[in-house]
């Protein structure tokens, strides 16, 4: 049953557990484990947390919790010392309920933030923002920053999503061997109980171990229960596996992935994969745009 958007909570009813969440993982998290911080605190369901923004790679809560995010930010509650990386300040730590909804009012009604900011609707609609679904105040400056690769991410998913299941397994192995992986074979074809691709991975040139890696071209989301029959095929042969979509993993599945008492699966998720392709340059190039600055202060010297 296709999930209610309506039962996910706007963004003015993330600001405190955002700020808890934070507060419970001894004060920083990435933004993984924020949003299923925030999630367990709240109690959605995992078909909630799993619904996808409409324009973006990133699920719908996500993109919610970003937004209070970069409030937060601007008000001093949380710092930003690196992408992906949220940091509770010292304000941040002592903070109580009253004080972020204080917060929240007041960033809702300053008006004056907007012309600081410089963000108009237009703007913040160009980049694929969600005003109706997050905010009906202009996205400040940090917003825009945090939602400006989507459009990239958004072509390369399409492609991702759009190949063939051999191409994705091929594409998987070329991304194991870029990554430093040796001897990788594609074995998903002979039906070897799930698993798509083997290959080793050694540890300065001394240890090495097998990798057993699912991958799996999905449009949507993987659950606990791929998690669980890769898993299942993984027993006896490895302790040590991966798997690679080019959609997205449920909470449940992530919780599944760590689990204690059993093997740890690594997972590399439709997001993941595009930065990685764009890092080790494959199939996606980036352009450095040139710089220049008129240091006047060199003229005044002659």
């Amino acid at each position: 049953m296709k999930a209610d958007l309506s039962l996910l909570p706007r963004h003015d009813r993330l600001f405190w557990p955002v700020v808890t969440a934070l507060q419970s993982l001894d004060g920083s998290a990435d933004n993984d484990q924020l949003v299923e911080r925030v999630s367990d605190i709240l109690g959605l369901a995992d078909n909630l947390t799993a619904i996808p923004h409409k324009n973006g790679p990133q699920t719908e809560i996500s993109y919610r919790i970003a937004w209070v995010k970069t409030w937060l930010k601007w008000g001093q509650i949380v710092d930003n010392p690196k992408r992906a990386v949220w940091v509770l300040t010292e304000r941040g730590r002592k903070a109580t309920e009253q004080e972020i909804e204080a917060l929240r009012v007041e960033l809702r009604s300053n008006s004056s933030m907007r012309r600081k900011n410089g963000v108009s609707i237009d703007r913040a609609q160009d980049l694929n923002i969600d005003r109706d679904s997050d905010s009906d105040v202009d996205a400040p400056a940090e917003a825009i920053d945090e939602f400006a690769d989507d459009d990239w991410q958004n072509e390369l998913l399409k492609i991702l999503k759009d190949m063939q299941p051999d191409a994705f397994e091929r594409l998987s192995r070329l991304l194991l061997l870029n990554l430093g992986f040796s001897q990788v074979e594609v074995v998903g074809r002979s039906g070897d109980g799930g698993i798509d691709l083997i290959g080793i991975v050694k540890v300065n040139n001394v240890l090495s171990f097998k990798v057993l890696v699912q991958c799996k071209r999905y449009k949507e989301t993987v659950g606990p229960g791929d998690i669980r029959n890769f898993r299942g095929a993984m027993q006896g042969r490895t302790d040590k596996g991966m798997f690679i979509t080019s959609g997205r993993f449920t909470s449940e599945a992530r919780k599944e992935s760590s689990r204690d008492g059993v093997p740890e699966i690594d997972l590399v998720d439709g997001e993941s994969l595009t930065l990685l392709l764009k890092n080790l340059k494959m199939g996606v190039e980036t352009e450095l745009v040139e710089q220049v600055t008129v240091q006047s202060n060199f003229f005044t010297r002659i």
